[in-house]
Order: C-alpha cells, then sequence, then structure tokens
C-alpha cells in the first residue's frame, strides 16, 4: 500500500469524522503485521493545538470517534484488516487505538472461501482492470490502490496484488474435479483463472475459484459475505442511488443471496393469491376440499365466512384461495430455492404431494410423502427402501438436523430435516413407525410454535448461504 493511498485513507476518515484539516497531517504509514494492518498518522510539531484535542479523545475514551473510524474503513476498505490507530506527534504518541471487530474480514468462511486473502495475479492478454475487478469481486479503485496505479493502464505479465473474496485455500483430500463440483463451475475454467497447466493440487495452495452462478452478468449481481451496495456501486459503475432505485431498497441493508438487478426497474416478485370457485359434491366436507387444493383448513374456512361446525351442502359454491409462487432465484443449481414456509413452502409441498429429499452432505436420495403437519411438514418415508437409504445417511434414526433439498413438482426447495419416528403414522408398509420433520424458512416447532435455530441453519446451507 502506497504513501500517497495511505494518506487519501487518512485525510477520508479524519475529514469525514471532522477532526482534523489537511495542513494539520505530515506524513502516514499502512504497516502490515501478521496479516493485519497498522494504521499510524504522524502530525505537524507545531500543531500542538490539534495534538491536545486528540489527547482529550484518548482520555475521555471517546468511543463515537473510534466507531465512525471503524465504520469508515470497514465500509470502503472491506477487505483490509485495520486492526490498531495510532497518532504520532515526533516521536511522542498521542493516541491509539484498536479497532474491533476486523477479525471478520479475513475469516475464512465454511465452504473453504476465504474472506479476504491477499493473492498475486500476472495480467494476461485481454485483462482489464475492470475484468480483473469482476473475476475477484474486488472495485477497480481497490486494485488502483493496493497497486499505487494512477491510471486504468496494465501490461501483459504486469504483477498485481489483490485482496480477494474467491480464493480457495486447498485442503487435503481436495480434487480439482472435487471442487468444481462443489462450487458448480467445471475443472477447465478453475485451470484457466488459476494459469493451471496440470490437474495437480497441493495442501495450502490458494485457487480463484469464481461460481457459476455467481459469475459476472450484466443485468443482475447476487450478494456475497461481506459485500455493501457501496462496494456493487463500485464493481458495475452504478450509483447506489440508482441500485436502490432499480431494486426497490428503501435503505442501504442488504443481506447474503440477495439478488442485485443493475439495470431498468424490478417489480416486486412477491407471492399473490387469486381464487376459483369451487361446487361442493356428496361426500366432501372443508377438510377434504383443502386437502384437494393444497390449502390449510382454516384458509378455505376463512376465506367463505365459515366455522369448524359449518355444514357444506351439494353444489354450494365455495371461493378458493390459489397461491401463485414465482420461483426464485438461487445460489447455484446445487441449492434449493430459500422460502418461507408460511406464505411460500407451504403450498408447495402440500399434505399428500410426494418429494424427492437430496441429502446434501453425502448425496444420496430417498422419496417422502407430507402426511400432516401445520407449523412445518411432517413427513413419512414412501416405501421401505426409502427408510433404509435415510438410516444410511442418519446412522439410524436421529433428532440431528441436516440440510436437505426437497424436490416438488419440479421445483427444488431449501429445507432441514430429522429422522425420528414419532407420533402418528398413515404409511403403515415402509418399516417406520411414526413420521418425522422437515422444517423451511421460518416454520416452527409443533411443542411450542417457536422457531428451531438448528433448523434454520440448515436451511441456510441448503439455500447455499451459508
Amino acid at each position: 500500500m502506497c504513501i500517497k493511498h495511505t494518506k487519501l485513507i487518512i485525510i477520508k476518515i479524519l475529514l469525514y469524522i471532522g477532526v482534523i484539516k489537511i495542513e494539520f497531517i505530515k506524513n502516514y504509514k499502512l504497516k502490515q503485521e501478521n496479516g493485519e494492518y497498522l494504521l499510524v498518522i504522524y502530525l505537524n510539531n507545531i500543531n500542538t493545538e490539534f495534538a491536545y484535542e486528540l489527547d482529550k479523545i484518548k482520555e475521555n475514551n471517546n468511543a463515537k470517534f473510534i466507531d465512525q473510524v471503524q465504520e469508515y474503513i470497514k465500509t470502503q476498505f472491506p477487505n483490509l484488516k485495520i486492526a490498531i490507530c495510532k497518532v504520532m506527534l515526533g516521536s511522542m504518541l498521542v493516541t491509539s487505538f484498536s479497532i474491533p471487530n476486523t477479525q471478520a474480514f479475513a475469516a475464512t468462511n465454511e465452504s473453504g472461501i476465504n474472506q479476504s486473502s491477499f493473492i498475486d495475479y500476472k495480467v494476461q492478454s485481454g485483462d482489464s482492470l475492470w475484468s480483473i475487478s469482476n473475476k475477484f469481486n474486488v472495485s477497480i479503485n481497490e486494485i488502483k490502490s493496493v497497486n499505487n496505479l494512477t491510471s486504468d493502464t496494465i501490461y501483459i505479465d504486469q504483477n498485481l496484488k489483490i485482496v480477494s473474496n474467491n480464493v480457495y485455500v486447498v485442503k487435503s483430500g481436495d480434487t480439482l474435479y472435487k471442487l468444481s463440483q462443489t462450487y458448480n463451475t467445471t475443472v477447465d475454467k478453475i485451470k484457466k483463472d488459476n494459469n493451471l497447466t496440470s490437474d495437480n493440487l497441493y495442501i495450502g495452495q490458494k485457487l480463484i475459484i469464481n461460481q457459476d452462478n455467481k459469475s459476472v452478468d450484466t443485468t443482475k449481481y447476487i450478494v456475497r459475505k461481506g459485500d455493501t451496495l457501496w462496494k456493487i456501486s463500485q464493481m458495475f459503475n452504478v450509483s447506489v442511488d440508482s441500485l436502490k432505485s432499480i431494486n426497490n431498497l428503501s435503505s442501504n441493508t442488504i443481506y447474503e443471496g440477495q439478488t442485485i438487478y443493475l439495470k431498468g426497474k424490478v417489480e416486486p416478485k412477491e407471492p399473490t393469491i387469486t381464487y376459483e370457485t369451487h361446487k361442493v359434491q356428496a361426500g366432501e366436507n372443508t377438510w377434504s376440499i383443502s386437502i384437494d387444493y393444497g390449502i390449510p383448513m382454516q384458509e378455505l374456512l376463512d376465506a367463505n365466512n365459515l366455522t369448524t361446525s359449518s355444514q357444506l351442502s351439494i353444489g354450494q359454491e365455495l371461493r378458493v384461495p390459489v397461491h401463485n409462487i414465482p420461483v426464485k432465484e438461487t445460489m447455484g443449481s446445487q441449492y434449493g430455492e430459500y422460502l418461507d414456509w408460511w406464505s411460500e413452502a407451504l403450498y408447495l409441498m402440500a399434505i399428500n404431494d410426494i418429494a424427492k429429499i437430496t441429502d446434501v452432505e453425502t448425496g444420496k436420495t430417498f422419496m417422502v410423502k407430507r402426511t400432516i403437519g401445520a407449523n412445518h411438514a411432517d413427513c413419512e418415508p414412501l416405501t421401505s427402501n426409502d427408510t433404509a437409504i435415510a438410516k444410511q445417511v442418519w446412522g439410524g434414526y436421529s433428532w440431528n438436523t441436516r440440510a436437505i433439498l426437497v424436490e416438488v413438482d419440479g421445483r427444488k426447495i431449501a429445507g432441514s430435516m430429522t429422522f425420528m419416528p414419532h407420533s402418528v403414522q398413515y404409511i403403515t408398509d415402509n418399516n417406520f413407525e411414526g413420521h418425522f420433520d422437515i422444517h423451511f424458512l421460518n416454520s416452527t416447532r409443533h411443542k411450542d410454535g417457536l422457531v428451531d435455530e438448528n433448523h434454520q441453519e440448515k436451511v441456510r446451507i441448503a439455500a447455499g448461504l451459508k
């Protein structure tokens, strides 16, 4: 990191919080020690008044000052792990404070993708700062700053240092094929992105892995961990205000896995309800009709101002809600849609629906049927063979939660499942005495109506959000 860039950081930070004037600054340094950055500000010797003011900040432990510095660094340089800021007057330390909560900037997530790794990149034919910034999910300004570039001009074989968000550190047992399957890409793409001439890997090797679902798109972008609207705006040269307008955002808050559109105007894609008319037939009741239409019985009663004691007559016309659930984009073909149980998944996996279950970790599949359940889906293995496969996955009957994909009617939904038989059963020839639980986003337990965080964690894994 060059002195010029360091000066820019310090000036912006201190002017941003309204503490000093530019002429008070004499020199600046950004030192890297054990993967962390130490920010050092040197003041003009004649500026004793300002030194006194900063000393008062130190004495009073002005949390607001430190918080503002931390927030600005986090927003403008999310990939730099700045741990300590020191202010010097000559050889005298005026004040020093740590920048908390920076550990996350250099953490490795569960998938193995490192959230803040320096890598060396050699410029190839056809490269531009724009294409390199997209490849590494980093802003053009950050590349220029780290490499002390004063223009957008680069040349073939030039060595650039990149703070990358999509670097994978090879572990024991990894192969290119395994990584390509895990991250929804191809062996050839991994080799091309890393200039590899063979399939051999070694432990500790750093690889660029660009997942297909997260590759650059001229119309949309999938939010990654650590992203901000400002960072996305820098990557695609679109203002924050434009992004908010395009995506109907009322604040700067975004979340991992969210689709941010880069152009046009996005109309909200929310579930909608239409209504059909049903004429009551002989032998029907509100329960059987609700099952036929895949909705809770109470919803049918409410739509027709009925109660559980209401009697139906043959030929009576009922207003039946029909839920239209738009398809949500996923984090890749190996992940499921992240659908809310109460407004979405409940209607896609209705009572009596049959679904294919895929265990995310092992890839083993089996068939189930939803037989009952309101707060979540109570299901049973379809056959004894399905029971046997599930027992292999869980190692027997178990309350342990596992991330699963639920495929029903052509839709693949992120879910979480336990495999412990309990309570009532409807399928009697499947070698499973009772039913088991499948949870989705925001589904709850029957016993207390509360969300189970163990299940929700597995749902996020199945959706590719963890």
